[in-house]
């Protein structure tokens, strides 16, 4: 169990290997929560969690091309 800024890491996998970690003020939670998503994953189950999974990665750009920014960039004041 690993103990981080004064907390207690729950540590597990799902059923599709993505890794989650959920802080706990206790060891006794922690570790219960652990037994309990792994017991999940084990029996097949969904998790509970499910906002928790990574979104889905984008498709590779052709060579050459950049990708447009959709946030607007900050203005830069001159130096004069």
């Amino acid at each position: 169990m690993l103990k981080k800024c004064g907390k207690f890491m729950a540590d597990w996998r799902d059923a599709s290997g993505t890794r989650h970690r959920k802080a706990f003020d206790t060891l006794k939670e922690a570790i219960d929560h652990t037994e309990k998503m792994n017991a999940a994953t084990r029996l097949g189950a969904s998790l509970p969690n499910q906002s928790a999974q990574r979104p889905p990665l984008r498709k590779p750009l052709p060579s050459g091309q950049r990708r447009k920014r959709t946030t607007p960039t900050r203005k830069r004041r001159s130096r004069t």
